[in-house]
């Protein structure tokens, strides 16, 4: 009876030890595979959404590429590549999408009648209500000098509490001809120390820029109203800063800075005076 007992009590023990075994293999082999579903997934809502052109091959080029195009990036957030179709969608560590972009960007030809950088803006905003939960804002459209581009480029600050980040940015490709999106990136920021602190006042941070220049003999002109924005001070801190652009006169040359001073403390913690020659 006993031998019975502890024989009922083994078998379940081995069940049991192989239904956990069965878990974790299962488990392991879907850890290369999950990249792969996350990614489909996004494009398919691309797609579907009209942010990207519809494409009735695309879960045939989806099941044919994902596996041979799937790579690993160690030296930034991207942990995954994956290629959907004619799209590469970058993926970090906790599987959130980083970005996308078409592979086949350089075949994408100019023609004559192309769209207004306006309705660029306007497209890019109504893709990324779509895509991003977050708060953005447009900052600017950035072109390469001597490069007759294909696509915009239009950049949008990213914000927390009201306020944007200066160098975090959420940054699109539209299409001139099309006004299809042909990439995105939004790297996410994480584990930072925020300096939420505002003592010095909009006009003090300008009288504070303006004594720093004189110290340094330029003549200077704020061309533009400061911004108040996230700026970094290290790799795992940020703080509050007024943000100026600054032309300088020098020797009948003008040249441009950009200065930040410090919301908490008034001190400069940045600005760019290397095309500036100082005596």
């Amino acid at each position: 009876m006993r031998t019975k007992k502890l024989s009922i009590i083994f078998s379940l023990i081995i069940i049991v030890l192989l239904f956990f075994i069965s878990v974790i293999v299962i488990n392991i082999l879907n850890i290369g595979k999950k990249e792969v579903k996350v990614a489909r997934k996004f494009i398919e809502e691309l797609s579907e959404n009209s942010i990207i052109k519809e494409n009735n091959d695309l879960e045939k080029e989806i099941i044919k590429e994902e596996i041979l195009n799937k790579k690993s990036n160690r030296n930034s957030k991207i942990k995954y590549s994956v290629i959907v179709g004619k799209y590469a969608v970058d993926i970090d560590k906790d599987y959130n999408i980083l970005g996308f972009s078409n592979k086949n960007i350089n075949e994408v030809s100019l023609k004559s009648n192309e769209i207004s950088e306006d309705d660029a803006i306007y497209l890019a905003k109504s893709y990324l209500v779509k895509i991003t939960q977050e708060d953005f804002k447009f900052k600017e459209i950035r072109n390469q000098e001597g490069i007759d581009s294909s696509v915009y480029n239009v950049i949008f600050y990213k914000y927390r509490e009201g306020y944007p980040y200066y160098y975090q940015e959420i940054n699109t490709l539209i299409n001139k001809n099309t006004g299809e999106l042909e990439g995105y990136s939004n790297y996410p920021v994480t584990d930072v120390n925020y300096i939420d602190d505002i003592n010095i006042t909009e006009k003090e941070a300008n009288n504070i820029i303006k004594e720093n220049f004189k110290m340094l003999k330029l003549d200077i002109i704020i061309t533009e109203e400061p911004i108040l924005c996230y700026v970094n001070i290290s790799d795992k801190e940020m703080v509050l800063a007024y943000v100026f652009n600054i032309g300088i006169n020098s020797e009948n040359n003008k040249d441009n800075c950009i200065s930040l001073v410090r919301a908490d403390t008034g001190e400069i913690i940045n600005y760019n005076l290397e095309a500036v020659a100082i005596e």
